[in-house]
């Protein structure tokens, strides 16, 4: 999948499942954690050789940084955990045993030469990402409209602090 759908569909999944919880979600968090893998492997994996789904794909990174947010002072990396989570499951990272369960077939991960145009022609050709895209685009733009985040002070608020408006004291 490509940028839109990770993080589209990850930020919706996070909004509908806190959509009546009482619990204040930093969707920052999640939409990092919906990136950051790609953000960890892309860079990693172009610069060694190696195919771009590398640690940062594997369930061992992913189960690590939530062993930490166990710790109180680290509670929010669950919300980075659970960008993540959705991140390798819009990836079908089960697809990928070697890298998903890392190290356990192997410490090594494929090697590979960089291409970006597969990207391209993914985008252009095939259905599945471009549905992930445009879905994406929606979720992220649904979210945006809801809370009000098409001002500049509003999107401004919500990327320096997380804060989202209040819209219902706007609301007669």
């Amino acid at each position: 999948m490509l940028p839109l759908a990770h993080l589209g569909i990850g930020l919706g999944i996070a909004w509908l499942s806190s959509w009546r919880g009482a619990v204040r979600v930093d969707y920052r968090l999640v939409l990092l954690g919906a990136l950051l893998p790609d953000l960890i492997d892309k860079p990693l994996g172009i610069a060694l050789g190696l195919d771009t789904r590398i640690w940062g794909h594997t369930l061992l990174f992913l189960f690590a940084l939530l062993a930490v947010s166990f710790v109180p002072a680290f509670r929010a990396l669950r919300l980075l955990g659970f960008g993540i989570a959705t991140h390798l499951l819009l990836d079908e990272i089960w697809v990928e045993p070697g890298v998903a369960l890392y190290p356990m077939e192997g410490w090594t991960f494929p090697i590979t030469s960089f291409h970006p145009e597969e990207w391209f022609d993914a985008l252009l050709h095939n259905p599945v990402v471009q549905a992930g895209e445009v879905t994406g685009a929606a979720i992220l733009l649904a979210f945006a409209w809801r809370h009000g985040l098409f001002s500049r002070k509003a999107l401004r608020e919500f990327l320096g602090r997380g804060g989202l408006p209040d819209l219902s004291k706007s609301q007669p």
